[in-house]
């Protein structure tokens, strides 16, 4: 009845490192698993996510001692992957002044910031899917 023919898992090591590609540059992953423009398109928007994150004056978090939800946000912001390490190594974005909290555009910047580091993570899981043949 005109069915769909399952699509055919890669090799397990090809699979893992489209994975790793993700965190390296949001679409990545997919191009690596030829999935060109599904990647072009997720890596434009997960970038200009990020981007735009800062535009309107968000900040990266980190973690701080007790403070839950700060470990939270910082999982959220690490998801995009070496973007995010790098500009916490170089304590670029990481840092609040009370002048940049009071702007009106602070917590959406905060934000897509964190939402660029999640669907980062949700197109890393896509990719995995992709490379074990559970979908197309």
């Amino acid at each position: 009845m005109g069915g769909r023919v399952a699509p055919k898992p890669m090799p397990l090591g090809r699979t893992l490192a489209a994975c790793a590609a993700t965190f390296i540059l949001p679409g990545l992953g997919h191009i690596v698993l030829g999935k060109f423009v599904r990647g072009a398109l997720l890596g434009v928007v997960i970038i200009a996510l990020f981007v735009l994150g800062f535009v309107m004056e968000g900040h990266l978090y980190k973690p701080e001692g007790m403070e839950w939800l700060t470990w939270f946000f910082t999982v959220l912001d690490a998801g995009m992957g070496l973007p995010y390490f790098a500009c916490l190594a170089a304590d670029w974005g990481v840092q609040v002044t009370p002048e940049q909290a009071a702007k009106v555009t602070f917590e959406y910047g905060n934000t897509f910031l964190c939402v660029a580091g999640a669907l980062n993570m949700l197109s890393a899981m896509d990719v995995y899917d992709i490379g074990v043949g559970r979908k197309a």
